[in-house]
């Protein structure tokens, strides 16, 4: 993915579930609102080598977080439940 989208920012993986995440995760976001132009590469990469991971792609919108973790959200691969019990709607 790196090779593929240098623009990209990539964070350290995280070795135990955090925030509202239910498993270990890593962390890559767009660096930039100006690159909101490729969503729709990075979600078409994603559908093709997602192999057995379950990737949550979300904004980081006027919404809120939990409209951006739930309806603004896209998903590929396995939909997990995520520990949003709480957050302001």
């Amino acid at each position: 993915m790196k090779q593929q989208f240098p623009w990209m920012r990539f964070y350290e993986p995280k070795d135990r579930p955090i925030g509202p995440h239910p498993l270990p995760m890593w962390e890559a976001d767009f660096a930039s609102y100006d690159n909101r132009v490729f969503w729709g590469e990075v979600c078409d990469f994603l559908k093709e080598e997602h192999e057995e991971l379950s990737v949550l792609v979300h904004p980081h919108s006027l919404d809120g977080d939990y409209a951006d973790h739930t309806k603004n959200a896209f998903w590929v691969g396995d939909v997990l439940e995520l520990r949003i019990q709480g957050w302001k709607r």
